[in-house]
């Protein structure tokens, strides 16, 4: 039986669009995790980074099959069509497959807060130590699961800050990531207080990629005003905030302006440790040898040559202190007051 041309026509039609249909569905489907249920193996990850005046060490044991899930080729593929960012981020992060490695991680951080009596805001910096403390490794590759960076035990600026807004998110706590496109950086976010909130975002930035105070902003955001454009993606609907915004503000205030008083300090014993060698010349010859003025003044810049050098080395501690122990922060606080630093009074 011949069909006639007008349905044939329409068939088609109705074939065409159909696969649009199809095509538009697939093209929105979101990252997800393939499980192998048959799939029973297990890996050991060893945990172990400083934290306050401590080191935090565990083991634990995760399934492998969502992570040879989450390794499959196309499973994190970007939707072509009508993609939200914050909904594809959220799904890498919240993926159910990785349930049982939130777990067994929050098993070992929850622990540890209790014997350690953390407060909300220690807990948030227990996180994100842990999550610093993963060797950073650059790669052209998508975008990982947190599965894949914890049991890789590596990750880039986006990995590894997507694993640390799902530890967050996970925890209740307000989080999410900032994305700097221009800057091809990624860093992950939570609520703080003003002190450290980034350009108006409510949020305070929490670089991932080395150890950093939360609220510290990287330095490759400094450069010029083409920098530090962002987006803001919220992950998850946790309510807790990060309270001790002003301590970090009052660290990071005496930190830059120890930089400032260091530059000045260098500069001053530059030009005083010329006046010195041309003193020291002058009194060398037969001519100035006997001259008592010069005699007392070269020895007065001496002494405030090494009065500066002092001054210097205990300022290069300082700032030693507050660089290298971001994962300590109530400590590097306190030993601050303790030595009366006031970021107004710090000056040479």
């Amino acid at each position: 039986m011949k069909i006639p041309r007008i349905l044939l026509f329409s068939f088609l039609i109705l074939l065409i669009l159909a696969a649009g249909i199809g095509l538009a569905v697939d093209q929105n489907r979101y990252p997800e995790i393939p499980v192998n249920l048959s799939d029973t193996s297990t890996t050991v990850v060893h945990i172990d980074f400083p934290f306050m005046n401590d080191t935090v060490k565990a083991e634990i044991t995760l399934n492998l099959a969502p992570y040879y899930g989450a390794t499959t080729e196309g499973v994190k593929g970007t939707p072509l069509i009508g993609c939200l960012p914050e909904r594809y981020y959220s799904a890498i992060a919240y993926d159910p497959a990785q349930d049982q490695m939130y777990a067994e991680l929050f098993a070992v951080f929850n622990t540890y807060a209790v014997e350690h009596n953390l407060t909300s805001d220690e807990y948030i910096e227990l996180l994100s130590t842990y999550v610093q403390n993963i060797p950073y490794k650059t790669s052209e590759t998508e975008i990982k699961f947190p599965i894949e960076t914890v049991i890789q035990n590596r990750g880039d600026c986006d990995d590894k800050s997507i694993l640390l807004s799902g530890l967050l998110a996970k925890k209740n706590y307000d989080a999410g990531v900032f994305v700097f496109e221009k800057d091809h950086h990624m860093a992950a976010g939570v609520k703080a207080g003003y002190q450290t909130e980034y350009e108006n975002s409510g949020y305070s930035i929490i670089e991932t990629t080395r150890y950093a105070y939360v609220g510290e902003v990287p330095e490759l955001l400094h450069h010029d005003t083409d920098h530090g454009e962002y987006r803001f993606y919220r992950i998850g609907e946790g309510k807790g905030i990060y309270t001790a915004s002003w301590q970090v503000s009052t660290i990071l205030t005496v930190r830059d302006a120890a930089y400032a008083a260091l530059e000045i300090l260098y500069h001053s014993l530059n030009s005083l440790s010329g006046t010195i060698e041309t003193e020291k010349a002058m009194l060398a010859t037969p001519e100035y040898a006997s001259n008592t003025t010069l005699r007392s003044e070269y020895n007065l810049h001496l002494s405030e040559y090494n009065e500066g050098i002092t001054v210097g080395e205990q300022i290069r501690k300082t700032l030693h202190m507050i660089n290298s122990e971001p994962y300590n922060r109530e400590t590097v606080y306190q030993t601050i007051q303790s030595m009366k630093v006031d970021p107004r009074e710090v000056n040479i």
